[in-house]
C-alpha cells in the first residue's frame, strides 16, 4: 500500500470521477483509479424542498432516489474493482465519496413556484463514508486503528463541510441492518450537510444554550454501560428507545476534530464496544441508527459533540416499531427502564 500523507492521516488523497463526483481516500490505499463509467452515464438530477406549515420543517423531495441501488446480488459498488464500482482501487482504508443518489446538491437550482406553498432549493451535500474495503467487516470487527481513523475522518469532513458558506449543520450517521433500511451491506455510513438547521438540531441547540449537558450523563453510575478515562457510553435516563446508548466525552468538545489523541482512542474503543455489546446481548446483528452530532453554525461554544444510538430491537425477536402515538403525537412509549437497560448492557462481556 502507498500512503498519501502518512499512516492514519486525516489529509485525504482526492480524485475526480468521470461524472464529476469527488472521492476522498484517507489512510493507506493501493492502486490507481480505473472507473468503468463515463461522464454522462449517471445523468444529473435535482431535489427541491417544501415547507411543512404544521410541523414547521422542510421536507425534501428527491424523485431520482427511487432508482438507487437496492440489495445488489453481486458487484457491490463499494467493493474494490467491481464492474460499476464507486471506489476503483485495489484496496483502501476509509473512502468518502459524493453520493450518486444525493438528496441535496451543491449546485441546487431554485424550483418553480407552487401556489400556496413555500418552496426552496435543496442546497447541501450528501456523502457516503465507507469504513473498509472488506465487505464483511463491521464497526466491531474493525481494528482500533481503523476506528481511530474513522473518528478523525468524521472530524475532517465536518470541518471541511462547515467551511462551505451555505452549510449550517453536518450529520454523519449510520443505518445498520435491513430493519434500519440498509440496502447495501458493505460497512458504511453517510454524511449530510444541511443549508438550514434541521429541527432536531434546533431543539437540542436551544436546550444546550439553556444549560443542558451530555458530559453530566457520563458521570451517572446507574446509566453507565462502558467507560474510559475520557469518554463514557451511557443509557440516558430519558431514553426514547429500549437500550438507547450515547457516547459522550467527559469534557466539552464541539466537534470530533477537537478530540485529543486519548479521546480519539477512547471514542474508537467505545464505537466497537457498543456494537459488540448490542450484538452479544441480542444474540444477533442489532439493527440501529447511529447519529454523530457536532455543533451547528453559531453554537460552537455550547453544543457538544456526542454520538447517539437508536437500536431497533427490544428483544432478539421483537422490533421496536414507531407506534401511532409516537409518530402522530411525538410521545414515545418505552418498555424497558433506562436503568435496567444500562444494567443489562453493562453486564455483557465483550
Amino acid at each position: 500500500m502507498s500512503e498519501n500523507a502518512g499512516k492514519n492521516s486525516v489529509r485525504p488523497a482526492d480524485f475526480l470521477s468521470p461524472d464529476g463526483r469527488t472521492l476522498h481516500l484517507y489512510g493507506p490505499y493501493l492502486g490507481t483509479p480505473d472507473w468503468k463509467f463515463g461522464a454522462g452515464d449517471h445523468g444529473t438530477a435535482h431535489s427541491h424542498m417544501r415547507w411543512h406549515p404544521l410541523r414547521r420543517e422542510w421536507v425534501v423531495y428527491s424523485a431520482h432516489r427511487q432508482s438507487r441501488t437496492y440489495k445488489p446480488s453481486s458487484d457491490c459498488p463499494f467493493c474494490p474493482k467491481t464492474a460499476d464500482g464507486e471506489i476503483p482501487f485495489d484496496d483502501f482504508s476509509v473512502a468518502v465519496l459524493d453520493n450518486r443518489f444525493s438528496s441535496f446538491q451543491k449546485d441546487a437550482v431554485e424550483p418553480p413556484p407552487l401556489e400556496g406553498l413555500r418552496v426552496g432549493k435543496a442546497l447541501g451535500t450528501c456523502e457516503v463514508i465507507v469504513y473498509s474495503a472488506d465487505h464483511r467487516a463491521s464497526m466491531a470487527s474493525l481494528t482500533r486503528e481503523r476506528r481511530e481513523l474513522l473518528v478523525k475522518v468524521w472530524g475532517d469532513r465536518v470541518r471541511s463541510l462547515m467551511a462551505l458558506p451555505y452549510v449550517q449543520a453536518v450529520l454523519p450517521f449510520e443505518n445498520r441492518g435491513e430493519e434500519a433500511g440498509v440496502t447495501l451491506h458493505h460497512p458504511h455510513g453517510q454524511i449530510y450537510a444541511f443549508s438550514y438547521i434541521p429541527p432536531v438540531f434546533e431543539n437540542m441547540l436551544q436546550s444546550f444554550r439553556e444549560g443542558a449537558s451530555v458530559s453530566m450523563l457520563a458521570g451517572r453510575a446507574e446509566s453507565l454501560v462502558s467507560g474510559t478515562d475520557t469518554m463514557s457510553a451511557v443509557v440516558p435516563p430519558f431514553a426514547r428507545f429500549p437500550y438507547e446508548v450515547w457516547i459522550a466525552p467527559k469534557r466539552f468538545v464541539s466537534a470530533p476534530d477537537g478530540l485529543n489523541a486519548d479521546e480519539v482512542r477512547d471514542c474508537a474503543f467505545l464505537l466497537g464496544d457498543v456494537q459488540a455489546r448490542y450484538d452479544k446481548f441480542f444474540g444477533r446483528v442489532c439493527a440501529y441508527v447511529m447519529a454523530v452530532y457536532s455543533a451547528p453554525r453559531g453554537a460552537e461554544t455550547f453544543f457538544p459533540f456526542h454520538i447517539q444510538y437508536f437500536p431497533l430491537l427490544r428483544t432478539p425477536q421483537k422490533l421496536k416499531f414507531i407506534a401511532g402515538v409516537e409518530l402522530g403525537a411525538g410521545s414515545f412509549l418505552v418498555d424497558v427502564l433506562p436503568e435496567e437497560a444500562a444494567r443489562s448492557l453493562r453486564s455483557v462481556r465483550v
